[in-house]
């Protein structure tokens, strides 16, 4: 059931103010009301924050997420390479092409998993830059 909003708030707000937060609500499609209740929920005393609360975004938190799933994937498949390597080597292999093959392909899937460090890198960095209370 949803809560009842009954309640008002009432404030004075210079015009530059007024046009940016209108324009946050319009950028987010939400409607002025929806968008400052949101803003009512952010926490402004959150430890360790120097002052500044970051806003995460669904999207944002959703792309971060997808980023690192396929890590995983791609670490998993280098260390299933590096396995097989292992694997045949313990029992005398000395097909030299198929290991160098192998490497390769460790290679690249780690190759992966650094250039999507760096996108989550700068992903975060965006975010910590998008503060919303506290430094500015």
């Amino acid at each position: 059931m949803a809560k009842r909003k009954d309640r008002f708030v009432h404030c004075r707000l210079s015009e530059a103010d007024f046009e940016r937060f209108h324009a946050h609500a319009e950028e987010l499609e939400l409607a002025p009301s929806e968008y400052l209740r949101y803003m009512i929920r952010i926490p402004v005393d959150a430890d360790g924050a120097d002052g500044k609360t970051v806003v995460l975004d669904t999207k944002a938190l959703s792309q971060i997420y997808g980023e690192l799933v396929r890590w995983g994937y791609h670490y998993n498949q280098a260390v299933h390479a590096l396995n097989t390597i292992a694997l045949f080597a313990s029992r005398g292999g000395s097909n030299i092409d198929y290991f160098v093959e192998q490497l390769e392909k460790a290679n690249r899937n780690l190759v992966t998993v650094q250039a999507g460090e760096h996108d989550v890198e700068n992903r975060l960095r965006e975010l910590e830059r998008s503060t919303l209370i506290g430094g500015r």
